[in-house]
């Protein structure tokens, strides 16, 4: 100590932080020059993300893929993989059992061939009322005609079945043909899209049933799927639009986990072991609000009676505006910092949407940024990020024995 001061303290400095117990300070008044200076941060509050070693398992690191052509291309990098949007709808019911006594397999076998081969984790999603099946046949959704079309298409296949015996033939007809295959089940998808659990629903719902009936799905599909195999694992019907504060996918969240069932005793947590979130980004692409969001979502599996359960991120990507307006670096930015947050807040899983969609969600074809999210995946598996920290401008800072970096 020289004077009081320590000597390691900058004579000239622009301002500083400390993040746990190390100082870190601007030596240059260009606090927003990333490379320039490897000590200079900017001059903004921070919180913490993590304050102990941040790393994740290879399970971590998942995506969609879309075009069939692309399922033998896609690295090895990815060991999740979502089974959503195949292309052609092919994964929904509607379209693998198209009539009651009619039964496709040859798009989903494929699939499910080469990325088993391959060695992934595969998430289904039970999803895609066929019309014949429908509760409300006529009925319009996310995937389907909108008012003032002319023609009309993928009308029902939001609602529930009609008959709940025809949903658990479906359930266990999958679990039979993929068991050993397919380990992972998803009940429906983004539910509370335009729609509040009690039958209040827009014509761009996904799901436009209560959440009795929801919940009565979860239970049948975890019977039927157990049955075939006991080793299968049910993610809950997942939940988007959440945010920093308490709103209505925290209602929706909570009136659907405590919903009967109707076996008149259980309820929908009670048949569920892995909660399923989608972590879209409120506004702009803020991940300075995603710590936030998984703090929300904290709290509402903590009323909910499912703190135990392990949390994953089932779909997320750049949206409003999407990855495609943006130059390679602002993605990379946004890649890096979204993984890092996510692990150091301790979701489980995370599945980008999508690897090779050429609408400006995907980087299949897009060298550099792909290069960067193996870098990134390669130092989240490491173990040698020891805390993460966020700034209000959206950057990232994190310590390894090399001392900061920041995002």
């Amino acid at each position: 100590m020289t004077n009081g001061r320590s000597s390691a303290y900058p004579l000239a400095h622009y301002g500083g932080h400390i993040i746990g117990s190390r100082a870190t300070f601007c030596e240059t008044s260009d606090f927003a020059g990333l490379s320039s200076n490897i000590l200079a941060i900017p001059n903004l509050p921070i919180t913490v993300l993590s304050a102990s070693p941040v790393s994740v398992a290879e399970e971590f690191f998942g995506t969609h893929v879309y075009y069939r052509a692309n399922d033998s291309s896609l690295g090895t990098s990815y060991k999740t993989l979502r089974i959503h949007d195949m292309q052609g709808g092919k994964a929904r019911w509607q379209f693998i059992q198209p009539t009651p006594t009619t039964w496709d397999w040859a798009d989903l076998d494929a699939l499910v061939n080469t990325h088993h081969a391959a060695g992934r984790d595969m998430i289904f999603q039970l999803f895609g009322t066929p019309q014949w099946a429908s509760a409300r046949p006529t009925e319009r959704n996310a995937y389907s005609d909108q008012p003032g079309s002319a023609i009309e298409f993928n009308r029902g296949i939001g609602a529930e079945p009609s008959d709940m015996t025809k949903w658990d033939d479906f359930c266990r007809a999958v679990a039979v043909r993929y068991t050993g295959k397919i380990r992972y089940y998803e009940v429906w998808n983004e539910v509370n899209h335009q729609s509040d659990g009690a039958g209040t629903v827009g014509t761009a719902c996904y799901f436009s049933g209560t959440y009795a009936k929801l919940a009565e799905m979860v239970r049948r599909a975890n019977q039927a799927i157990k049955a075939v195999d006991p080793a299968a694992k049910i993610i809950c019907p997942n939940t988007q639009g959440w945010t920093t504060s308490s709103g209505a996918t925290d209602t929706y969240f909570a009136g659907m986990m405590s919903a009967s069932t109707g076996d008149g005793s259980t309820t929908m947590k009670d048949w569920v072991d892995i909660i399923g979130v989608h972590l879209y980004l409120p506004t702009s692409n803020r991940v300075q609000d995603l710590a936030g969001m998984i703090d929300r979502i904290n709290a509402s599996k903590t009323a909910a009676g499912v703190s135990v359960l392990p949390t994953w991120d089932t779909e997320s990507s750049m949206e409003s505006p999407s990855a495609g307006s943006k130059i390679d670096a602002q993605v990379c930015a946004h890649m890096a910092r979204f993984m890092i947050t996510a692990a150091a807040k301790g979701i489980a899983r995370s599945n980008w949407y999508q690897w090779d969609r050429a609408d400006g969600y995907g980087f299949k074809d897009r060298p550099v940024v792909a290069a960067y999210r193996e870098a990134i995946r390669t130092l989240l598996m490491s173990g040698t990020i020891l805390t993460a920290s966020r700034f209000t401008d959206g950057r990232v800072g994190y310590y390894t024995r090399s001392g900061l970096k920041i995002i």
